[in-house]
């Protein structure tokens, strides 16, 4: 994870602010840090610059080659408890992934 307190930072980037809002709520009651943008481009004014996951509700478009977070399109008939669900495994896999890297070097 990017954060120095722990807790992974999602990046929900949804054309439909309020179509959003139930992920947006899910994730932070999940425990996550969530920020939520309109589009790719409005992401870059938000305080969250190297998210660990980026999540795509609707018609969201995401395109960055440099970036290194996971990205997540959310199917239409996944609800938000099954995205939290989604989201903890990947977060999980990764950071199990990192410790066995870093026990290995």
């Amino acid at each position: 994870m990017n954060s120095p307190n722990g807790v992974a930072r999602i990046l929900l980037i949804a054309e439909d602010p309020d179509g959003g809002l139930p992920y947006r709520d899910a994730l932070a009651d999940g425990g996550y840090q969530v920020i939520q943008a309109e589009s790719f481009i409005e992401s870059f004014d938000s305080a969250m610059i190297d998210p660990d996951v980026i999540v795509l509700w609707g018609l969201a478009m995401f395109a960055y080659p440099a970036q290194n977070a996971q990205v997540l399109r959310i199917p239409a008939a996944m609800t938000p408890a099954e995205l939290v669900v989604e989201v903890h495994r990947r977060v999980a896999l990764r950071a199990a992934l990192e410790a066995t890297i870093t026990q290995a070097a």
